[in-house]
């Protein structure tokens, strides 16, 4: 059994929103210790040929240690519901489906599904029970949304509808960097099919810096973390209010 740190949900310039290549994400990473990577690219802009391109590219910069995974964050309809996508030899499923219709096609395809920022414009109002057998985990803690704590009320929605917690970056930048990592348990060597079944599994813990991520969702370090987040975000709407006012 072999035991590697990922990062999950990172957009390259293949996403409209992205800013960063491939290589350049491979080199960022594998510098800050992860063996893999678990990109998830905006549904829209992709169609079956691009999503073959994109596959192609993910292994082309697979290099130096580190492998890309290749995956989709679909979206429903109107942009509430994310839900990033990872599978082996999985075909491109189509951009603003239906969340339960994506949901049992991906699940069809033997693909596995993750609750991506489920408090991003209340998403989790959307959930319905008859997705948590085809959801493999839900992001307790996303980085671009929730900050340098998980969302507090996380742990919460986890127990009510009994999902596995998840942690990802949401790269676009460098601001996205931050030392979370899911930590996965590998029956066969390196590659998107294995690291997809202990997904599947279950075979995979959130963590921050090798430390269980769920000790910052309660008691002290909860506490700490959460306050330290309320700080950073206290401090950047001032820096807002001054560069505003100091604006010609």
């Amino acid at each position: 059994m072999t035991r590697v740190r990922v990062a999950a949900h990172v957009h390259s310039d293949w996403s409209d929103d992205g800013a960063w290549s491939l290589d350049a994400i491979a080199r960022a990473f594998a510098r800050r210790g992860y063996d893999a990577v678990l990109m998830s690219e905006h549904d829209h802009g992709f169609t079956p040929s691009r999503w073959e391109a994109y596959q192609r590219a993910c292994a082309d910069a697979s290099a130096n240690g580190i492998l890309l995974a290749p995956g989709i964050e679909y979206q429903d309809g109107d942009n509430v519901v994310h839900i990033p996508v990872w599978g082996d030899a999985v075909p491109f499923l189509g951009a603003s489906r239906p969340t339960l219709e994506l949901l049992r096609l991906a699940l069809r395809e033997g693909a596995v599904c993750v609750f991506a920022h489920p408090w991003r414009r209340d998403a989790l109002l959307r959930y319905r029970p008859e997705w948590g057998a085809l959801l493999s985990a839900v992001e307790i803690w996303n980085r671009r949304y929730d900050g340098i704590a998980p969302h507090p009320s996380a742990m919460a929605f986890v127990r009510q509808h009994s999902l596995r917690p998840f942690v990802a970056h949401d790269f676009h930048t460098r601001r996205q960097f931050f030392p979370l990592s899911m930590s996965m348990r590998l029956m066969q060597p390196l590659s998107a099919a294995a690291l997809v079944e202990a997904i599947r599994l279950g075979q995979c813990q959130p963590e921050l810096l090798g430390i269980s991520a769920l000790r910052f969702t309660c008691g002290l370090e909860g506490a700490i973390a959460h306050a330290l987040e309320a700080l950073r975000r206290q401090t950047a709407r001032r820096i807002r209010a001054l560069q505003a006012f100091a604006a010609p």
